[in-house]
């Protein structure tokens, strides 16, 4: 594709990887491990806060708003390219590049809600709606036949959106069973995370084949 019409799926799909797997350690810090406060001044101190029973790790949550709101930007601003361009083959725009600014309208939600140190758990709600459209692009992609990996590109999906929808109970105060629901969520995330590195891999060697031969109209100094 010439000019600006660039396909960025492999680069997108692996930091969607990255994501996923780094969204998994912040559920285990905050509600599965609930660390206890570090006082006695031999080691590094780990603040936290205990509201209405779930522990918030507030050195830990600063570090992770940063890295979800610098990825919330980049994804919500190539996404509103890609949606504005469409780069991609026909449908895979509508599951792709319009999914894509979506995602990054999440992290940037997410890592605000982070910085600031508010209550996550009245961002699951609109965490867990926004599982909807995930579950719909999964269940379309596997049903069409969707992509060269129509069943982990699907499974990608509907692990996703499934850790979405639970989210909320992972987030529960009362005994262990927001703990064991954290647990779960972390499962579908790491999974998800790693379908999107083994597709955005496959994708990497994919498009360098496919573009090894193409110059710019102006050419190259090679």
């Amino acid at each position: 594709m010439p000019g600006l019409f660039i396909d960025m799926l492999d680069i997108w799909l692996m930091t969607l990887g990255i994501t996923l797997i780094t969204a998994a350690y912040g559920v285990y810090m905050n509600f599965v491990r609930r660390p206890r406060v570090v006082t006695d001044g031999s080691r590094v101190q780990v603040a936290t806060t205990e509201t209405q029973g779930v522990a918030v790790c507030i050195n830990v949550n600063r570090c992770l708003a940063t890295f979800f709101i610098s990825v919330g930007i980049y994804a919500l601003a190539t996404g509103l390219w890609a949606a504005m361009t469409w780069p991609l083959p026909g449908p895979y725009n509508l599951l792709f590049s319009d999914a894509w600014p979506i995602f990054g309208t999440v992290l940037l939600m997410i890592g605000w809600a982070m910085y600031i140190g508010a209550d996550l758990r009245y961002l699951s709600v609109p965490i867990a709606l926004f599982s909807i459209p995930v579950i719909v692009y999964g269940v379309d992609i596997l049903v069409r036949g969707l992509t060269m990996e129509p069943l982990f590109a699907g499974g990608m999906y509907l692990l996703l959106g499934l850790a979405m929808l639970i989210s909320p109970g992972a987030m529960l105060p009362r005994g262990n069973v927001g703990r064991y629901v954290g647990v779960l969520v972390m499962v579908l995330l790491i999974l998800s995370g790693i379908l999107a590195f083994f597709i955005g891999i496959n994708a990497a060697f994919a498009h360098t084949l496919i573009w090894s031969k193409w110059t710019p109209w102006y050419g190259t100094s090679g």
